[in-house]
């Protein structure tokens, strides 16, 4: 009986492997945790860099090339001001790209939508946002993910993303596992 339950446990780990091994991860640097902005210094004395991981699902209509969130000061107040730059690989007419925002211990703060209601041809486009941020998310904001969540093709027909699969993506990355809807859009 043990070595039935041992055996079925090495089976779902490596299918959770496997699973996981479908989606394309890249990660990349996205700035110094310690900054300055409009004069006022963030995270002073921190070694910290902020990261930005990107997940691409292989069935996607358009595939994530790069994401970058800011902080900037806009309106008296703090906003994060996030790019990302896209390939469609066919015609689309409206793009959803979500972004989870991590603080320095992998504890999820809160998600990001930005949709894009246009027409896009296949090739490389980008695309920007900007939402809200409290004084205390922007001292907390260490690591971002980002993925597609939903497009909707010239042919009326949509691709919207498998949370499970995303799910198990994320479950390889020292991050909590929580992806939800959108807090802000």
């Amino acid at each position: 009986m043990k070595s039935r339950i041992f055996l079925i446990a090495i089976l779902l780990i490596f299918a959770t492997s496997a699973a996981a091994q479908g989606y394309e991860i890249k990660r990349a640097s996205d700035g110094p945790f310690s900054f300055s902005i409009s004069g006022i210094k963030i995270n002073e004395g921190s070694s910290l860099t902020r990261e930005s991981i990107l997940f691409n699902d292989p069935s996607a209509p358009v595939e994530l090339k790069s994401h970058s969130t800011q902080i900037i000061y806009k309106d008296r107040g703090f906003r994060f001001s996030g790019s990302t730059e896209l390939d469609a690989k066919q015609p689309i007419v409206a793009i959803q790209v979500r972004t989870i925002l991590y603080d320095v211990f992998g504890q999820h703060m809160k998600n990001l939508a930005n949709t894009e209601p246009k027409d896009f041809s296949p090739g490389t486009a980008n695309i920007t946002g900007e939402w809200r941020a409290f004084d205390n998310d922007i001292t907390r904001m260490l690591t971002t993910v980002t993925y597609v969540a939903r497009v909707r093709l010239a042919d009326g027909t949509q691709w919207v993303f498998d949370a499970d699969n995303l799910q198990l993506a994320l479950s390889g990355l020292n991050l909590e596992q929580k992806i939800g809807e959108t807090d802000e859009e």
